[in-house]
C-alpha cells in the first residue's frame, strides 16, 4: 500500500514559496488569457476542476489534458517575460465550530498556549495542493503554504484567514492539507478559497482536526468538485486518495485500545454486551459465530475479560472514529445528551426510589397518574439538570426544582382513551402502527411448526379450519379466505418457541413468554378482524406441550382469556418490533455499510458523498446502545420478555430472516405476501391490503428515493462497464457481503453488482433502511407504546388458564382485572420504559430530514444539483399526498372516529415527539 509523505516536494527550486503572504497580480488561463489590457479572460465552464464527471469516448478524451475544460489554472496576468512566472494572491476563510472541551476549553492547562498561537497568527497551516502532477516531469507539485489567523467570531463558529501566492503554472487546485497548531483537536467546517476570476471554490470538511502535538500528519481535504471515479482521478492526488483511505482502515497500525482521535474503521463480532468480570452471571454469547450469526461492529480494541477470553471488555466510553462522534456544539447535542441523562441519571434515580422493582399497578388509575401527577425522583447532584435536559418529562419549573418526572399522554390516548381494548385497533395497529413490518398473508393450511418435534411437541396449529370458519361464517369459506387472500398472520411461533423454557426460569426477572400466531381477516371495508390467538408452551421439566386458541367471544370468562391473550400476543409483538424491525435491521444491519463506505470509497468517490448524509450519528448513538441499552442488565434485557436473552434472540432472527434483497421494501412486501408485482398497478406493485399506509406511503417514498439515486448514478456511470471496472466500489460491495455480514457471505441471494442497474438496487435499499424504514419504526414509539396496556413490552405472568391451580382459577374469577394488570410491567419498568421511549421518538433540533439539505458536492456539479431540487420537491409533495390520505373517510385504517392519522413516513417535522418526519439517517 503506498504511503508517501505528504511534505515530500519531488522537484524543488530555491525559489520555491514555502509559507506565503504576497498580494500580487494574478488570473486564471490557460497561459495567455488575458486581453489588451491585461485583464483575466474568462473561458471556464460550470465545472471549476480538471477532471469532467462524466467520461469521454476514449477517441476524444481530453480528461488529462493541461487544457481541459473546467481547470482552475493560475496563470500570468500581463505579458511575461522569460523566466518570470506571475502570481495571484487568493484567500482562504477557515471555518471552525466553537466546542466544548476543544479549542475554546477555558478548563485545559494548554489554553493559553494556544491563545498565544492564536496571537501570533498561527492557529492552523493551510497548504494548497495541485490537482496534477508536473507535465514536465509527472512528480508532485510543491504545496503552496501560509498560517491562518484567527480574524472573527458568529455565532457558534470561529473564522480564520490564510493568504497565498500562487504561481500562474500551479494549476488546478485538487485539496487542502491542514495542520493544527493548537494543543487541542478543532472541528473545521469548511475551507473557502476567494479570489480566482473564476469564482470561489471551497473544501467542505465538517471533521475534527487533531492537534498536531497529537499526530504530526496532516489532514487532507479535496475541493467540493472533486468528485470522481478512481479512474478519473487527477495524477497529483492519486497518492493523496490512497494514503488517505489507508488510514481510515488502520493499515499498520498496532493492534491496541482505539483513542478518541482515531479515525480507524474495522469489524469486529458483537463480543461487549456481556461483563463476566463484575458477575459470571453477566456473561453473555458472542454474537457474530456460526452458532450466534450477527452483523460487525465497528472495533474498539479493548482489553479481553479476565473471565472469558471471547468477551471483550466493557468501558464507559465506546470508541467511535472521530468523525462518526456527535458534534459538541450544546444545541446540537439535545437527542444524544437527553437519552444520555436518560440512561445514566433518570433510570438509575428510578430504581432508588421505587423499593419494590416487582411492584406492579394495583388499578388502571395508577397508569394514569404518571401522565397526571408523574413520580418523585431523588435530588440530582446538579440542580435544574433536569428541567434542562428534559423538558418534556420535566413540564413545568415546578416539577424541576422538586424533581418530579410527569408524562405527556401519548396521542393516541388523547384521541381515543379506549382504543387500546378494542380488537380493531389491535389489527389497525399491524398496518398502519409502530410495527407493520410483521404481517404476512397465509397462503398454505393447515399452519404447522417447523421445528422439530421430538423437541417441542406436535407441530400442527391448534387453530384449525373449524376454529376458523366459526369465526368467519357467513362471510366464506376457509378455502375460498385463502384463495381470495383474505387471512393474515402475525407468527412469532417458531422463533420464540426455542426460548420459552429458557425464559420461565429466570430468576432475576419476573417475565414468561410463548410462542404464538394471531389470525387476522381481510372485511369488505378493507379493515382486518381478529379471528384467533394461539399462545404454545414447549414440552419441558416433566410438562406435555401445552397449546390453545383463544378467539372473540360472547362469555365473560372467554371474553377476559381473549384479553390476556392479546397482551401477550402484543408484549411477543414489541420484543420482535424492538429487537429486529427497529435495533436489528436497521441500527445493526446498517454499521457494516458505514465502515465499509469509509474503508474502501475515499471521500473524493461519487458514491460516497450520496451516502455520507444518511449515516450521520449511526454509529455513535449504536455504540450508546451497546453501552447501556441492549447491554447485559440493560433497559432491553431488564424491561422486555425475553430478558437476558433478548439480542440473542435477535442473532436468531439474523440466522433465520434476515436478507439483505429483502430489505427493499418492493421486495420485503412481495416476500411477505403483502403485494404481488403488476405493472398496471401504481409502483408495479398490487396491494393484498388496499389501505395499507406503511406500504402505501412507503413506496411513493421508496420511488422518490430511486429516481434520485438513478440520476445520480447514472450521471457518474454513463456506460455499463464503468461499475465493473471501478475497484474502490467493488472492494466496498466485497467487504460488506464478506466483513460486514460475514456469516451470511455464502447465502445465493446477494445481490450482484456490475452494472448502473444494480448499484442503484443496492443504494436505495441501503438509504430507504436508513431512512423510511427506521422513521416507521421509530419515531411513533412514545404515541403508540407511551401508554403500557396499549403496547406492553413484557407479559410477566402466564395465562390463567395453563395448567392453574384451584385457588388461582378463583382469584381470576373473582377479579380478572388484577391478572390483567398483574400481566403488565411493574411501575419501575413502565416508568423506564416510557421515559427512554419518550427521548427515542424525540427529534433532535439539528436533526436532518430526507431532501431539506443539499450537500456541497451535490451543489457543486449543475446536474446533480437539478437532480436533487427534483427530489426535494417531489418529498414535499408527499407531505401534501400523506395529508390528503389522512383526510380521505374510506381510508379506515388511517381516518376515523379516535383515529390517529398515518404521518410516521411524512418527511418533515418540527423538533420534538411529533409522530412525523423522515431524517435522512439513523440518528436516534
Amino acid at each position: 500500500m503506498l504511503k508517501p509523505h505528504l511534505n515530500h516536494h519531488h522537484h524543488q527550486t530555491p525559489g520555491s514559496p514555502i509559507i506565503t503572504r504576497a498580494k500580487k497580480a494574478f488570473i486564471t488561463g490557460d497561459g495567455g488569457g488575458s486581453d489588451a489590457r491585461g485583464n483575466p479572460t474568462s473561458f471556464l465552464s460550470h465545472n471549476t476542476l480538471a477532471f469532467p464527471v462524466k467520461r469521454h469516448k476514449p477517441f476524444c478524451s481530453k480528461r488529462n489534458s493541461v487544457n481541459s475544460v473546467g481547470q482552475i489554472k493560475a496563470v500570468a496576468g500581463e505579458s511575461s517575460t522569460a523566466g518570470v512566472v506571475k502570481t495571484i494572491t487568493v484567500k482562504a476563510v477557515i471555518t471552525v465550530q466553537m466546542t466544548v472541551g476543544g479549542v475554546l476549553s477555558n478548563l485545559s492547562f494548554t489554553r493559553p498556549l494556544d491563545d498565544i498561537t492564536d496571537m501570533l497568527g498561527k492557529s492552523l497551516l493551510l497548504e494548497l495542493v495541485a490537482a496534477e502532477t508536473d507535465p514536465k516531469t509527472g512528480l508532485t507539485k510543491d504545496t503552496i503554504k501560509d498560517y491562518a489567523h484567527r480574524t472573527g467570531q458568529k455565532a457558534d463558529d470561529l473564522t480564520y484567514l490564510a493568504e497565498f501566492e500562487v504561481p500562474g503554472d500551479f494549476g488546478s487546485i485538487g485539496a487542502v492539507l491542514i495542520e493544527n497548531e493548537h494543543h487541542k483537536e478543532m472541528f473545521v467546517e469548511s475551507v473557502v478559497i476567494e479570489g480566482f476570476p473564476i469564482g470561489t471554490i471551497s473544501a467542505t470538511c465538517n471533521s475534527w482536526v487533531h492537534s498536531k502535538y497529537d499526530n504530526p500528519d496532516k489532514r487532507v481535504f479535496f475541493l467540493d468538485k472533486v468528485a470522481c471515479l478512481p479512474s478519473d482521478t487527477p495524477s497529483g492526488l492519486k497518492t493523496f486518495r490512497e494514503k488517505e483511505l489507508s488510514i481510515l482502515r488502520g493499515d499498520g497500525v498496532a493492534v491496541k485500545p482505539r483513542d478518541k482521535i482515531d479515525r480507524i474503521y474495522d469489524y469486529d463480532v458483537y463480543n461487549d454486551l456481556g461483563d463476566p468480570d463484575n458477575d459470571p452471571e453477566l456473561t453473555r454469547p458472542v454474537l457474530g459465530t456460526k452458532d450466534y450469526p450477527y452483523p460487525r461492529r465497528c472495533k474498539t480494541g479493548r482489553a479481553r475479560t479476565k473471565a472469558d477470553p471471547l468477551s471483550e471488555s466493557r468501558s464507559s466510553d465506546v470508541y467511535v472514529p472521530r468523525d462518526e462522534a456527535f458534534s459538541e456544539v450544546k444545541n446540537l447535542t439535545f437527542s444524544f445528551k437527553t437519552l444520555y441523562s436518560v440512561l445514566h441519571a433518570v433510570l438509575p434515580s428510578l430504581e432508588t426510589t421505587m423499593i419494590d422493582k416487582d411492584l406492579g399497578f394495583p388499578y388502571f388509575t395508577a397508569i394514569e397518574s404518571l401522565f397526571n401527577e408523574g413520580v418523585n425522583l431523588p435530588a440530582l447532584d446538579s440542580k435544574g439538570f433536569l428541567g434542562n435536559i428534559l423538558p418534556r418529562l420535566m413540564k413545568s419549573l415546578e416539577d424541576a426544582q422538586n424533581n418530579i418526572l410527569r408524562f405527556e399522554t401519548p396521542e393516541m390516548i388523547e384521541r381515543d382513551k379506549f382504543g387500546w381494548i378494542r380488537d380493531e385497533e389491535f389489527c389497525r395497529q399491524t398496518l398502519a402502527g409502530l410495527n407493520p413490518l410483521s404481517i404476512t398473508l397465509v397462503t398454505e393450511w393447515p399452519i404447522t411448526s417447523k421445528l422439530d418435534p421430538e423437541v417441542y411437541g406436535p407441530p400442527e396449529s391448534a387453530i384449525t379450519k373449524e376454529v376458523i370458519e366459526r369465526q368467519i361464517r357467513g362471510y366464506c369459506t376457509l378455502e375460498e379466505a385463502l384463495e381470495n387472500k383474505k387471512l393474515f398472520m402475525l407468527d412469532y411461533h417458531d422463533i420464540f418457541l426455542p426460548y420459552v423454557n429458557k425464559v420461565r426460569e429466570l430468576t432475576n426477572l419476573r417475565t414468561t413468554l410463548y410462542g404464538s400466531r394471531t389470525l387476522m381477516y381481510l372485511t369488505p371495508t378493507g379493515t382486518l378482524r381478529p379471528l384467533a390467538i394461539e399462545l404454545v408452551r414447549p414440552p419441558g421439566n416433566g410438562k406435555p406441550q401445552w397449546k390453545r386458541a383463544f378467539t372473540p367471544c360472547w362469555d365473560a370468562t372467554e371474553a377476559w382469556l381473549w384479553k390476556l391473550a392479546k397482551m401477550h400476543a402484543l408484549a411477543h409483538d414489541s420484543g420482535y418490533h424492538q429487537l429486529v424491525s427497529h435495533w436489528l435491521r436497521t441500527h445493526c444491519c446498517t454499521e457494516p455499510y458505514i465502515i465499509a463506505t469509509n474503508r474502501q470509497l475515499s471521500k473524493m468517490h461519487p458514491i460516497h458523498n450520496l451516502l455520507h448524509p444518511h449515516f450521520r450519528y449511526t454509529m455513535e448513538i449504536n455504540a450508546l446502545a451497546r453501552e447501556s441499552l441492549i447491554n447485559c442488565g440493560g433497559i432491553i434485557e431488564s424491561c422486555f420478555s425475553p430478558g437476558k436473552y433478548s439480542i440473542e434472540l435477535s442473532s436468531v432472527a439474523y440466522g433465520q430472516l434476515w436478507r439483505f434483497d429483502h430489505e427493499a421494501l418492493p421486495a420485503d412486501l412481495i416476500a411477505r405476501g403483502m403485494a404481488v408485482e403488476d405493472p398496471d398497478s401504481p409502483h408495479g406493485l398490487k396491494l393484498s391490503v388496499e389501505d395499507y399506509p406503511y406500504a402505501n406511503d412507503g413506496l411513493v417514498l421508496w420511488d422518490i428515493i430511486k429516481d434520485w439515486v438513478t440520476n445520480y448514478v447514472n450521471h457518474y456511470y454513463p456506460e455499463e462497464n464503468l461499475v465493473e471496472s471501478d475497484e474502490e466500489i467493488q472492494a466496498w460491495w466485497t467487504e460488506i457481503r464478506t466483513q460486514g455480514h460475514a456469516d451470511k457471505k455464502d447465502e445465493p441471494w446477494w445481490p450482484v453488482l456490475k452494472t448502473p442497474r444494480d448499484l442503484i438496487g443496492i443504494l436505495t435499499t441501503i438509504i430507504w433502511v436508513a431512512s423510511g424504514h427506521h422513521a416507521a419504526v421509530n419515531f411513533g414509539q412514545y404515541d403508540y407504546a407511551g401508554y403500557i396496556p396499549n403496547r406492553a413490552t413484557i407479559a410477566r405472568v402466564k395465562m390463567p388458564c395453563e395448567d392453574p391451580t384451584d385457588d388461582d382459577w378463583e382469584a381470576f374469577k373473582r377479579r380478572p382485572e388484577d391478572e390483567l394488570l398483574s400481566t403488565f410491567p411493574s411501575q419501575i419498568q413502565a416508568s423506564q420504559i416510557m421515559a427512554v421511549l419518550d427521548v427515542l421518538s424525540n427529534h433532535s433540533p439539528d436533526e436532518e430530514y430526507i431532501g431539506e439539505k443539499m450537500e456541497p458536492a451535490f451543489e457543486a456539479v449543475p446536474q446533480i444539483k437539478a437532480a436533487y431540487e427534483i427530489f426535494s420537491g417531489k418529498l414535499k409533495e408527499l407531505e401534501g399526498i400523506i395529508d390528503s390520505r389522512n383526510a380521505d373517510e374510506t381510508r379506515k385504517n388511517r381516518n376515523g372516529v379516535g383515529v390517529s392519522p398515518y404521518n410516521l413516513l411524512k418527511p418533515y417535522s418540527e423538533a420534538g415527539v411529533t409522530s412525523m418526519g423522515v431524517p435522512n439517517s439513523i440518528s436516534i
